[in-house]
């Protein structure tokens, strides 16, 4: 449950991350501000990729829930964002304090989906397009990753968000019609 949650607000973090310079809740950092073992780690898992900023993202894990540590200090800092692009994309990835990916967002700019996916959101809302670019979200829990897609579909003047796994199957609906 608690990684569940972790990721969940990191989600929300990072594809907030795409539309705003500024989140309120990131702090840009320096490389030299970033422990040796985050930047190693981001050099092994993406090569070829250079690192366009560094923020920390000031959260704290009380039992199961998570909070926004509003009481900022660099030295208490346990979660490492980083942006990147390269082989022609632009993505986030974000690390805890001892170099784990934790997940990754990809922002999908005129890209379509995957066949599954297409098909299942075809099959599921006939009619309905995809109005927005998608994102690619992948979360890393004991070394497996968990693909997820988001997708922002309009017909008749109404708009939903949906969100489906690798293979098409819907996830979760926004209530926002």
């Amino acid at each position: 449950m608690k990684n569940f949650l972790i990721g969940l607000f990191i989600l929300g973090l990072t594809s907030s991350a795409f539309a705003q310079d500024d989140i309120v809740f990131k702090a840009k950092l320096k490389k030299e501000q970033v422990p040796t073992v985050v930047l190693e780690s981001v050099d092994v898992d993406f090569p070829g990729f250079v690192v366009e900023e560094f923020a920390a993202l000031p959260i704290e894990y009380v039992e199961e829930d998570v909070y926004v540590n509003d009481d900022f200090d660099y030295d208490d800092v346990d979660t490492y964002q980083i942006s990147l692009t390269g082989k022609g994309k632009t993505l986030i990835a974000t690390y805890n304090s001892e170099g784990k990916l934790l997940n990754t967002v990809e922002n999908l700019k005129n890209v379509a989906p995957p066949a599954a996916i297409s098909k299942a959101l075809a099959q599921e809302y006939p009619g309905w397009v995809i109005s927005k670019d998608s994102y690619h979200m992948s979360h890393y829990i004991h070394g497996k990753e968990k693909e997820r897609y988001r997708f922002t579909m309009t017909k008749d003047g109404k708009k939903k968000h949906i969100y489906t796994d690798a293979e098409g199957k819907m996830l979760n609906r926004s209530k926002r019609m």
